[in-house]
Formats: C-alpha cells, structure tokens, sequence
C-alpha cells in the first residue's frame, strides 16, 4: 500500500479521535515503522509491505485509544538523543530540556574544570541525569529512583549511550540511599511529582491512563515529595553546591521559600518557552 494513502487513513482516523495534530503525529508512526525521518517520509510516497501497512495501523489503533506515541514507539527524544521509554517512566517533557541545560551552564560556571558528582533524584528514563552526563564528560552521577521498574530502564539507557561506567544507580526514597555521599555532590537535580491530588482527575487522558501516577501526583497542593527533599539536600552539597528542581507553573513563590527556609541564598525562578515558572534553582549558602 502506498504511503500517502496510509498517512491520509491514519490522519483521519487521529482526528476523529480528538488527537491535537493528527496528521503530524502520522507522519511520526510512519517514519518509526519506516525507520525514517519526518523529512524523509514527506519527501517520497513508497511502497508499504504488508507487514509495515499492519504495523503502522496497528500503532494508530493504539493512538486513537490515547495511548502516548513515545509508549507506541518506545522513544522519546529529549535534547539531542532518542532516549528509550515504557509505561514504567515518565514520558520526558520538552520543558525539562531546560533544567539540565541551566545545570550544565551553573556547574561549568561554579565549578570550571573539575569532576563534578551530580544526584537525579527520581530519575525515570534517566534522561536528565544522562543527558548531563553527555553535556559534561568528566561528571559522574548517581541516579536514584523508588521504582525498581523505572531504575531499570535509566540503567537501559545508560548501557544505550555509553555511560555505564560513568553512572551508578539507587533504588530508595529521595536522597536516603546516597548518605554516605553526604557532602560531596557539585549539584542536585530533580522533577520530582509535583500534581496536586484534586488536579490530577483533570488531566488529559492520556496521563492518567498510561503514565505512572506515583511520578505524578505529590498530595494536596503538589509540593509534598519537594517538602521532604529540601529539608536533606543542603546536607548533600558542597560548598557553593546547586540544586535544581522542576515545579508547576504557579508553584514559584512557595519553593523559593522553600529554598530559602533550607539553606539556599536568592533562589531563581526561570520560565519556559511559553512564559511559565519552570525551574527553581538555588546554590548553597
């Protein structure tokens, strides 16, 4: 079957569906039964096998039911590398991109030249502890996660780019299996869940029926697993140490206090692309 014909079925059938982009989002199943770039699928209207034309209906069933295209490929790209992820993890969002390039930018500012040891505290895919890892050849991390499920797909992607050496892996609750690295980490970095309980009902349907509650929601008002983070983290760093967090966009004012109630100086709030409180982030004091 011809391609143009599939991407027209395909497109149509996402837009019945209520799928934002349903013709873009066709085009992204093709090239991934293809093995192809969107440019590359665009460019040439080729012959299907009759294996690929299944494959390729059977992944849009799958999105018409909701389902995340990044849980149907089982890739996600984040910053400059196809990081892989299942239902076990968080699909790595756009605006976490980021965090890890302020991270990069502050540590080679604060700590030029040397090994820094970097925490990811609920690291999932590992996509931001990883990527920093390839932004910063002499860093190391150790990237802690409490889903066992989660550790091992980070521990897929370390072995995926190389960085197995370079990273060690915790199951645990937040800092608790890194105490006796007490002291030593150049920056902490963290996107904790941070979804109110009552707001989570309200989500698109296709986080609260695929991706995994528990990375999600942080009990009445968002902010509970970052309560108990800030409470240890000053503790972890070194002089002059960073930590980094994501937030909910109206969550600002309330964790730079929380900052500031826990040894770190003048915290920054930064937006993201769409002018929105992302990031906070604060060095210790």
């Amino acid at each position: 079957m011809q391609a143009r014909e599939l991407l027209l079925e395909a497109a149509a059938k996402l837009k019945e569906a209520g799928i934002a982009n349903p013709w873009f989002e066709a085009q992204l199943l093709l090239g991934w039964v293809l093995d192809k770039d969107q440019a590359a699928v665009l460019a040439q209207d080729c012959q299907l096998s009759d294996q690929q034309a299944k494959e390729f209906r059977q992944g849009v069933e799958e999105r018409r039911k909701r389902k995340p295209l990044a849980y149907i490929t089982g890739l996600k790209p984040f910053l400059h590398w196809d990081f892989s992820v299942n239902e076990d993890v968080l699909i790595p969002r756009p605006e976490t991109e980021i965090l890890v390039e302020l991270a990069v930018q502050e540590l080679k500012k604060a700590f030029p030249g040397q090994s820094v040891l970097v925490a990811d505290i609920g690291a999932g895919s590992g996509a931001i502890g990883l990527s920093m890892l390839m932004l910063l050849p002499s860093a190391r991390l150790c990237a802690v996660d409490a889903s066992p499920p989660a550790l091992r797909m980070a521990q897929t992607n370390a072995a995926k780019f190389g960085l197995s050496q370079r990273a060690t892996f915790f199951s645990g609750d937040l800092l608790a299996p890194l105490a006796q690295l007490r002291g030593q980490f150049a920056c902490i970095v963290a996107n904790l869940p941070y979804v109110a309980a009552e707001e989570y009902a309200n989500l698109q349907p296709e986080i609260t029926e695929y991706e995994p509650r528990e990375a999600l929601v942080s009990g009445p008002d968002g902010l509970w697993h970052y309560r108990r983070l800030l409470r240890q983290a000053a503790d972890y760093l070194l002089p002059g140490g960073m930590l980094f967090v994501e937030i909910g966009c109206t969550q600002g004012p309330e964790m730079q206090k929380l900052f500031c109630g826990h040894g770190f100086a003048a915290p920054h709030v930064e937006k993201d692309l769409a002018g929105l409180a992302r990031i906070v982030w604060g060095a210790k004091t």
